[in-house]
């Protein structure tokens, strides 16, 4: 289970029975807090508040049937975990409510600490794995999406080029056979990057090693990777000496390329200036040992309003630049970090660069805090 304060509402018109559900919950060993409400318009308007990790409705409601509540809930926050309880114990209306949206169920007389951590528990990672599931859905529904279109695109050039190399041949126009051989090449490396991308962004949850990392070395190597792009482009890429942290070499590494190299690709000015730097004090409650570390560059910037879009996966937001990608970068940074047990946003306005924070855990972090890869496969 998560180490954060569990968020629990109870929506019972019988105040006896919510005492009950609550001294189990706090009986069970949970760390949690209750929400008590005695009916279902309270319940829904307490959701609209308040992001609970799980909700128990009392079957009968006074003027109100719990089914209906519970459609009700379901469809409007369709990630909550939420169980019925009832004083029958009847398996017909417990498999209705199941169909409607409930994770589980649990009878009146027979709660204990025990049953009722186990039904909020089992609530919560069945919705989780929903979520995963439907959440994979709409991303092998993107991978259709750019598979057909992304791919399709190059391979047809490919195809034209190969054909005017033919055409160029048989004309005798060497030069012109030459030019577009290297259009081919062209367009084949972008492909392979393509693939390149799409593969890292679905191995982002595998199984990995964590151990001590050093980060200075970490970002050698990710500007060593980028060595073509930096010199090219003439970017500068500069940074304080970073901490140790716990986790994966190799996923760090790609998380430094992929954050320097949006700096250096998206920006309008003559030079591209990346700043990376890291700092022990976090912008908000935490006691967890992690350290805070940004990464700052002079590009285009990102409206207020895409904050939080752009680590969504195909999400791409580079048209004023034309520049070419999957929109797979950020969200693949993203996967990273949370594999890390960390968490990463940004600062940024437009034409006033961005600065990307991220927290990464220190050295002596406990390796059974970091989360393990969801069972389900990544798209």
């Amino acid at each position: 289970m998560k180490s954060h304060t569990l968020q629990i509402l109870i929506a019972d018109d019988d105040e006896g029975d919510r005492k009950q559900i609550k001294r189990a919950i706090l009986q069970s060993g949970m760390v949690a807090e209750c929400t008590e409400t005695s009916r279902m318009k309270d319940a829904l308007a307490a959701c609209d508040e308040c992001e609970f990790d799980c909700a128990i409705v009392d079957y009968r409601l006074p003027g109100e049937d719990g089914l209906e509540g519970i459609t009700a809930l379901h469809e409007r926050f369709p990630y909550l975990a939420i169980i019925m309880s009832t004083g029958q114990g009847d398996e017909m209306i417990a498999a209705e409510a199941m169909k409607r949206g409930a994770a589980d169920y649990i009878v009146k007389h027979r709660i204990t600490a025990i049953t009722v951590r186990r039904a909020i528990e089992n609530a919560i990672v069945n919705c989780s794995l929903q979520r995963k599931v439907i959440q994979q859905q709409h991303e092998l529904e993107n991978f259709a999406r750019v598979l057909a279109h992304d791919l399709r695109g190059p391979a047809a050039s490919i195809e034209t080029f190969a054909t005017r190399i033919g055409e160029r041949l048989q004309e005798g126009n060497l030069e012109k056979a030459l030019q577009a051989a290297g259009w081919v090449i062209q367009t084949a490396q972008r492909m392979n990057q393509l693939i390149e991308t799409l593969y890292r962004y679905t191995t982002a949850d595998a199984k990995v090693v964590f151990e001590a990392v050093d980060m200075n070395q970490a970002l050698e190597e990710a500007r060593a990777n980028l060595h073509q792009l930096i010199q090219e482009s003439g970017a500068s890429i500069t940074a304080e000496i970073l901490p140790p942290v716990f986790g994966s070499a190799p996923q760090l590494i790609q998380l430094l390329q992929n954050l320097i190299a949006n700096g250096v690709k998206y920006c309008d000015k003559p030079v591209a200036r990346i700043h990376v730097s890291a700092s022990s004090r976090l912008p908000f409650d935490s006691d967890e040992p992690s350290w805070l570390f940004s990464v700052a560059d002079n590009g285009i910037g990102i409206s207020k309003f895409e904050h939080t879009r752009i680590f969504e996966p195909f999400t791409r937001l580079t048209a004023k630049l034309n520049r070419e990608g999957t929109g797979l970068g950020l969200a693949t940074c993203k996967r990273l970090i949370e594999r890390h047990g960390g968490t990463i946003w940004c600062e940024s306005q437009p034409g006033s660069g961005t600065v990307f924070f991220f927290t990464l855990p220190a050295v002596h972090f406990d390796v059974d805090r970091i989360p393990e890869p969801e069972t389900a496969e990544a798209a």
